[in-house]
């Protein structure tokens, strides 16, 4: 075929297949296998995968056992919420967690490092990985971290970024180190806030509009108290702004905060942690809120779309049900773990915000939720040209 059509042509046909497909096209000529390698080509690839219809029809359920990594797919426009392609497990061995996941790729990190040396990006599609060079941070004990993962689409680079929290005088300073895969390094950035403006660590990073938000308490040294706001990492200008919330949000410290993706913009879940006596036993009621933010950036804009306690102090699920935001689908559909107080696991659910009804999706996971993670997920070649290949484990 190349040599009957024009190269450009060639380029735009190979560009359209699915992934599995390119990466048998590699096997057909040495030209091909060095085109579909190319950084520029995989870049290509990306975008077209980014435009189809059916993208963001795919959501990555992806959970750590047994020192293994599992990863499988779902149609979100599936009723049922069934499977749509199952990977084959990763063996990484034990303690790591998924950090994030972005066009294709996965970020993995081992939670008993406090020096962050052992960070892998990972692309289930094409069974390849890459482990990022260490950042060689500074470590002390009175340092606060965690870490954050996305892609800068100015200069088309996926980011890893390591934020480090520390007391320095009477200012607070926020070291990032931020790896490019572009670069293929790490480098430092310091920012200095004043002690009104004292952040402590968060740990659920959301990856949103090119920019990581991470919930945040910040201290009001001149008024004495604390209030929830948004620490915003933009990728591209590589520089930290607040996001507020409205003071009803913002002044509350009953309630913790985590955020999750919503469409195109965050949201907010609000959990209210209260234990009480039932059957000679403590359960965790998990009352929880969901604010939206309907326009992003507006901070006027956030709207309350559900509470799990209805305006009689009831239940909406009934008092049986331990139920917590695992995340959010299309259309303003809700993903719930759910768990009822007699069962170990938990499994899956769908709320739907429209008419509050509850579907159960018996049989699609039953696992502890701790090291758990669901994500959007577009198939991408990213890391052919410098990944390593996968070290599989037995399918489940």
């Amino acid at each position: 075929m190349s040599d009957y059509l024009p190269p450009e042509v060639v380029t735009l046909i190979l560009s359209r297949l699915p992934v599995e497909s390119a990466v048998k096209c590699t096997a057909v000529c040495k030209s091909w296998y060095a085109l579909i390698k190319d950084p520029s080509f995989i870049s290509t690839h990306l975008q077209q995968a980014l435009l189809s219809l059916h993208h963001n029809d795919l959501l990555l359920l992806s959970f750590v056992r047994d020192g293994r990594v599992f990863c499988r797919l779902h149609r979100d426009d599936d009723a049922t919420f069934g499977d749509y392609k199952q990977f084959r497990p990763l063996e990484f061995g034990f303690g790591f967690f998924v950090v994030g996941t972005c066009k294709g790729l996965i970020c993995l990190a081992m939670d008993a490092d406090p020096t962050w040396n052992n960070i892998i990006l990972w692309n289930p599609s094409i069974h390849k990985h890459f482990t990022l060079p260490n950042p060689d941070l500074p470590y002390s004990k009175s340092h606060d971290s965690n870490l954050g993962f996305g892609f800068d689409s100015v200069s088309n680079d996926f980011k890893v970024l390591v934020f480090l929290h520390f007391r320095r005088r009477e200012s607070v300073v926020i070291e990032v180190w931020l790896f490019s895969l572009n670069r293929l390094s790490w480098t430092r950035h310091r920012e200095v806030m004043s002690p009104n403006e004292s952040m402590f660590s968060p740990w659920d990073a959301v990856f949103a509009k090119g920019v990581l938000h991470c919930p945040a308490l910040f201290w009001d040294s001149k008024k004495g108290h604390s209030s929830h706001m948004i620490s915003a990492f933009d990728m591209s200008t590589e520089r930290f702004y607040v996001m507020n919330f409205p003071e009803t949000l913002a002044n509350d410290m009953e309630y913790e905060m985590s955020l999750v993706q919503y469409e195109e913009s965050i949201a907010v879940v609000r959990r209210r942690r209260r234990r009480r006596r039932r059957r000679n036993r403590y359960l965790d009621d998990r009352q929880f809120e969901l604010w939206v933010m309907k326009e992003y950036g507006v901070s006027s804009s956030w709207t309350k779309v559900f509470h799990s306690i209805d305006e009689n102090g009831a239940f909406v699920f009934g008092p049986d049900f331990i139920i917590d935001v695992f995340g959010v689908r299309k259309k303003g559909k809700v993903l719930l773990k759910v768990r009822r107080e007699h069962e170990e696991g938990h499994n899956l659910a769908t709320l739907d915000l429209n008419g509050q009804q509850l579907k159960h999706h018996v049989g699609i996971i039953n696992i502890n939720f701790r090291d758990t993670f669901l994500g959007n997920f577009v198939e991408s070649l990213v890391l052919l040209d410098i990944g390593k290949k996968d070290t599989m484990g037995a399918a489940v």
